[in-house]
């Protein structure tokens, strides 16, 4: 330890008189001296020192402030490796003067080469500087090592692995330097998957002798049959040669579960189907393992309705290769028209999978008893009496006509029934019958105001369970006030039933051809200030469920309407397709129509589920 001693002020008296100089004459006091430290390096690193031999570094501590700067706790932190040290002769506690330095000392003495080659520490000490408080000086040293390590295979692939059988192989690790190599930390790297092992267990570090060898062991044991079926991982473990401190060894198997069967979808619902039609769907078959599929004992449950069938010269029994495909044709003839209109089955059949070997897949229609072909597209007015079919698979408009409805006012909403007859409502509160067809109106007999109803969105629900349509309004006296009134009409006399509140908001209803009542109301009617999609209970209007779509912006003119398996939402000039597999995503299916907004869409119960 050197302390280097510099000048102070000269005279206690000279100070004293400068600082009272200073308050004297209006200036600001000065400050009264502190302890300021320097020192350099701010990091020692030994470098590559031999095993037993001894290197000294220094740190040199100044204080360049105006008061004594105190040191205490001078030392090695404790976490500090055992080959680093201090001289013993260093204090733990010291004063240094204004301008005045010492230089302390750091010992590196490694001793024979292990893991880890790197040691790390700090010298620090407390001190009673305000800018510092505490000085850590971080020290390296590596002892030099002479072992050369050889790492083979540098990965591992087990290939395919028989689910349920294990397969083990071996890292060779040769020593081909002058020196003894150590390892230790030998395991399998967190993010391996659990099928990989360590046949051995590794408690500690090994020694590798020049020229001669250790095997690391690994295993991999399938028993996971789910996707994916490429499994990875990696060996891990860290050595005293300098140029591989740390070795990772990729590991990989693919497990080999023979036949894997799936189909899609895992139900048949054929739909509606029109009275005397007969409708197909396929159940596709796919073998994503590594045996091929024995698909035998193809039938229908003796409990499926008569109606279900497979296919003429559909093949009870074949195999399906891996990566390959079959479909399974079934038929549905709707010959049956008494109650319940819900026909249902199951088809069976053994999967060739030991996992797995039977497999059932419901079915299921609905038979639709008055429907005709008309009724199942999507009709729509515009605020302009432009009547016109919509096709969702085609986004495409077809004109039919431009009412000429008794009335001097514009359409305000419409449904359409299983007979494909448009009924119109217009903002003054009349009903009309409209032909699909021709787009012919007839007066409907509806007397307006039933129950402060005049202004209202509608949709008919079908009850698979009874096989009749239901048609439901919302509007009434309650419209404009944040919430709707929901009802009912009844048919022949188009008498009006009050059921309860829709506290949505003004919606557009929609029914389906399984009994689900729908509305959309826009941010502008909403209760939420957002565009929302609701299912209701048709007994009393409460929400069931309710998605939000902030996205949608239009406010003045809107519609929806069930077809395929999604909502159709007409939003003035844009048309959105939500789908009631996924509800909450709205995809913009046509930006601009280029027709005047659409006040009005309607589609009959009979329009396809899926």
């Amino acid at each position: 330890m050197k302390v280097l001693i510099g000048k102070s002020c000269g005279s206690w008296l000279l100070c004293s008189f400068l600082l009272f100089a200073a308050c004297g004459s209006g200036r600001t006091p000065l400050l009264p001296p502190a302890c300021e430290l320097r020192w350099e390096p701010s990091a020692i690193d030994f470098g590559d020192v031999p095993p037993g031999q001894t290197v000294v570094r220094y740190v040199r501590v100044s204080n360049v402030g105006g008061a004594e700067c105190r040191l205490w706790n001078v030392g090695l932190a404790p976490d500090s490796d055992a080959w680093f040290g201090v001289s013993a002769a260093m204090p733990s506690s010291l004063v240094l003067e204004p301008g005045s330095a010492v230089e302390l000392s750091v010992i590196f003495r490694p001793g024979q080469p292990s893991v880890p080659l790197v040691r790390t520490g700090q010298l620090a000490m407390d001190v009673d500087s305000p800018a510092t408080g505490y000085i850590a000086v971080p020290v390296t040293g590596e002892v030099q090592s002479k072992c050369v390590l050889e790492v083979s295979p540098a990965a591992i692939d087990f290939g395919h692995v028989r689910i349920g059988s294990t397969a083990t192989d071996g890292v060779r690790l040769a020593n081909q330097g002058t020196g003894p190599c150590e390892i230790d930390r030998v395991g399998l790297v967190p993010g391996t998957d659990a099928q990989f092992f360590l046949p051995d267990a590794w408690s500690g570090p090994v020694r590798i002798a020049p020229w001669e060898e250790q095997v690391v062991g690994v295993g991999f044991a399938a028993s996971d049959a789910s996707k994916p079926h490429r499994r990875t991982g990696h060996l891990g473990f860290a050595s005293t040669d300098p140029q591989r401190m740390s070795v990772t060894v990729p590991l990989a198997a693919d497990i080999d579960i023979g036949c894997d069967l799936t189909w899609t979808p895992a139900r048949l619902d054929f739909g509606n189907v029109i009275l005397n039609n007969q409708v197909s769907a396929n159940l596709t078959l796919e073998n994503d393992g590594s045996d091929a599929c024995a698909v035998s004992g193809l039938a229908l449950t003796p409990d499926s309705h008569a109606d279900f069938a497979l296919s003429s010269g559909q093949a009870l029994s074949f195999s399906v290769a891996p990566g390959a495909k079959e479909v399974i044709a079934v038929t549905f003839t709707a010959a049956d028209s008494a109650p319940p209109h819900l026909k249902t089955g199951t088809l069976t059949f053994d999967t060739g999978n030991a996992r797995e070997p039977a497999a059932q897949v419901p079915l299921s229609a609905l038979v639709s008893t008055v429907c005709v072909e008309a009724s199942r597209w999507i009709y729509t007015v515009d605020n302009t009496g432009h009547f016109a079919r919509f096709d969702p698979t085609t986004r495409r408009f077809t004109d039919i006509a431009l009412l000429d409805c008794p009335s001097s006012r514009r359409p305000f909403s419409m449904a359409v029934d299983q007979n494909a007859v448009a009924w119109i409502l217009f903002d003054d509160g009349n009903l009309f019958k409209v032909d699909t067809g021709s787009g012919a109106c007839a007066k409907s007999g509806f007397e307006s105001g039933q129950h402060g109803f005049k202004e209202f969105g509608m949709g008919f629900v079908f009850d698979p369970a009874t096989g009749t349509d239901t048609l439901y309004i919302a509007g009434g006296p309650s419209i404009g006030t944040g919430q709707s009134t929901l009802a009912t009409v009844s048919f022949p006399s188009l008498e009006v039933t009050p059921i309860g509140q829709v506290t949505a908001g003004d919606a557009e209803l929609t029914g389906t051809g399984d009994g689900e009542l729908w509305g959309f109301v826009p941010r502008s009617s909403s209760s939420t200030g957002q565009a929302v999609l609701v299912r209701l209970d048709p007994h009393s209007g409460a929400i069931l469920e309710l998605h939000e779509y902030p996205t949608m912006t239009g406010t003045q003119q809107w519609a929806v309407k069930f077809w395929g398996g999604d909502f159709w939402i007409f939003l003035e000039k844009t048309v959105y397709r939500v789908s009631r597999g996924a509800p909450d995503v709205a995809v913009k299916a046509i930006a601009n129509t280029g027709r005047d907004p659409i006040v009005g869409a309607g589609v009959s119960t009979c329009a396809p589920l899926h």
